[in-house]
């Protein structure tokens, strides 16, 4: 039986000052890498965050699922939020409602994988990325195109985890480690992307525009209002709701905008193009695997 997400989170953008700030451990950054993988992710969901790591002290430490393909062999690394800060990356913070109690084990689960000493194969990196290709980018663009939304249901029910043990996108990892806080979600946590908690969670930081009145205008306006006599019914000025803040109680989608059939028509091409590449790739790992067990 599917279950609703459950659990709630505020994400917003930090600046290079707030490098120093003290943060809350179990809360989750969002910011974007040069990594192989992560630019890979950033490409199948069509999105400029591209990465996702777990805060797990009050200086800004993180433990990251590592972005690179190749350059560091490492599953999980810890680096920090000043790091990203410096090198100009914009950084947005997810502050997460936990259950109570359980924000300790989510920082745990984190450490637990940044310990792990055993270095990820190059098999294992390829398994990452044909993940991304073949189960994440279709429901990407499924979710993003009004021509497939009726696909998305499917990818939600059939996910595709193509990975070695305990080896995660940066993703899936945060969502992982907010499962023992208390976060359920909708589909298979695998499918979780960086680009998916920053829209669900993100809220505008646009600053109210106030006006100031003269104080002499205001005491006149009263003083008018004050005198004219009371005539036929009292108008009732209707209440407009502000835009409540997204979290995962409030999983409803932007408001829709349609599209010509033309661009339904080249985003299901594009499904169409990422699956064959992907069968394509397992070809030639298959094609391989079996010239080493040749050799050998």
């Amino acid at each position: 039986m599917r279950v609703p997400q459950c659990g709630r989170a505020i994400v917003r953008r930090l600046t290079p000052q707030d490098a120093t700030r003290m943060f809350r451990p179990g809360d989750f950054l969002l910011t974007v890498s040069d990594g192989g993988l992560a630019r890979v992710a950033g490409a199948v969901t069509g999105s400029a965050i591209n990465h996702a790591a777990l805060i797990v002290d009050a200086s800004g430490a993180l433990v990251e699922a590592n972005p690179y393909l190749s350059r560091d062999a490492r599953p999980y690394r810890v680096t920090s939020i000043e790091r990203y800060l410096r090198a100009g990356k914009p950084c947005w913070i997810g502050y997460v409602e936990l259950k109570e109690g359980t924000r300790q084990d989510v920082v745990a689960f984190a450490r637990h994988f940044a310990e792990a000493r055993g270095p990820v194969s190059l098999t294992g990196r390829l398994l990452i990325v044909l993940h991304l290709l073949l189960n994440v980018a279709p429901r990407s663009l499924a979710e993003r195109h009004r021509w497939l939304r009726r696909a998305l249901s499917y990818f939600n029910r059939h996910a595709l985890v193509l990975r070695e043990e305990s080896c995660f996108a940066s993703g899936e990892f945060v969502a992982r480690a907010l499962e023992r806080g208390g976060f359920l979600w909708e589909h298979d946590p695998a499918q979780v992307t960086p680009a998916d908690l920053f829209r669900r969670y993100a809220i505008a930081d646009a600053p109210a525009t106030i006006t100031p009145m003269p104080l002499a205008s205001r005491r006149a306006s009263h003083a008018s209002a004050s005198r004219a006599p009371i005539t036929g019914r009292a108008t009732v000025t209707r209440f407009a709701p502000r835009a409540s803040v997204r979290g995962a109680t409030a999983l409803a989608n932007d408001p829709r905008v349609a599209e010509d059939p033309q661009s339904g028509l080249h985003a299901l091409l594009q499904v169409g193009l990422v699956a064959a590449a992907g069968l394509t790739v397992i070809g030639m790992l298959e094609q391989i695997a079996h010239w080493f067990a040749n050799e050998g």
